[in-house]
């Protein structure tokens, strides 16, 4: 535990590890079906930003540089001036919780989409587009699949540690009763738990039904947030840290994983099984990684902006 405790204080949180969320107050154009529910993710810091945007059937994505950043916004907002960070943080916030003063509109464009954020920066209109490309399934298996997959089983997990802790609650209660103690209150009373009553309770209940029904829409409220968080850390340090019990260790240490420029953790589906990896590994050998960013998009990095400022 204290070595995961330092190597938390030493991570740098990157767009795997930012939950999804969904996007909300927007206006959406030229699309089959103008009622498609969209989700997000965001990844912002104070020279960069990243944006993933799925429909659940496509993923789309881009990452601006600080150079291009300055371009996008200037030629966007030519009579505006101000630092970097403070309109990074602009857009970011306009995103996350949209004002009454922003407007926010999708529009598709063959394999791309037009995400346009107009607002008011300072009293003065601002707006700012991402064009983001269409990007890998690879990227969709890695930043939705796999984090929902491990999101179910931990849920599981908790339910079944409620379960066993009713159980343990009846035997309490009843060791009260035996010892002739009563509720004051009729009311208070209740059945022992019942795990198969339970279960078939809530299969037929009509909070079921509705839930169905809006298809996972609460998935990412603040708790599935703060889970996907939770899971997405707790991965990367699995990933980036020494593994014991005879598997082959990761040197933290590598140029390639957490270093500036490169991916903070290694991609999850770059591990090998204990069972795979062959007896006579050195344990400073590092597993075979990409130098790639883990969200990085489509094999041609159309999702990612190479524009530089030109010369004034």
């Amino acid at each position: 535990m204290t070595a995961e405790l330092q190597w938390r204080r030493r991570w740098k949180p990157d767009l795997k590890s930012s939950p999804w969320k969904p996007l909300e107050q927007v206006d959406i154009q030229d699309a089959r079906d103008t009622s498609q529910k969209y989700l997000m993710k965001t990844k912002f810091d104070d020279r960069s930003c990243e944006l993933l945007v799925t429909d659940l059937s496509h993923f789309w994505y881009e990452k601006l540089t600080e150079d291009a950043l300055k371009k996008r916004v200037a030629k966007q907002n030519p009579s505006i001036e101000a630092p970097l960070p403070k309109i990074l943080d602009h857009i970011q916030s306009s995103l996350q919780k949209p004002g009454k003063e922003t407007q926010l509109s999708l529009t598709h464009q063959n394999d791309r989409i037009i995400l346009k954020v107009n607002s008011l920066l300072a009293g003065m209109p601002f707006h700012f587009s991402f064009q983001a490309e269409l990007a890998d399934q690879e990227m969709g298996r890695e930043h939705l699949t796999i984090p929902l997959m491990a999101m179910v089983g931990e849920l599981y997990r908790q339910q079944q540690e409620l379960f066993r802790l009713l159980a343990l609650k009846d035997k309490q209660i009843d060791d009260y009763k035996s010892q002739g103690a009563t509720v004051s209150r009729k009311y208070l009373e209740t059945a022992p738990f019942d795990e198969v009553a339970f279960h078939n309770s809530m299969a037929t209940s009509k909070g079921f039904e509705e839930e169905v029904k809006t298809f996972g829409e609460k998935a990412f409220t603040s708790l599935g947030q703060d889970l996907y968080r939770e899971i997405s850390t707790k991965r990367a340090w699995l990933l980036s840290s020494p593994v014991k019990d005879g598997d082959v260790e990761v040197d933290e240490t590598s140029e390639s994983v957490g270093a500036p420029g490169g991916p903070s953790v290694e991609s999850w589906s770059n591990r090998l099984p204990t069972s795979l990896v062959q007896r006579n590994t050195s344990p400073n050998k590092q597993p075979s990684s990409s130098n790639s960013s883990p969200a990085k998009s489509p094999a041609s990095s159309k999702g990612s902006s190479t524009e530089e400022t030109p010369t004034k």
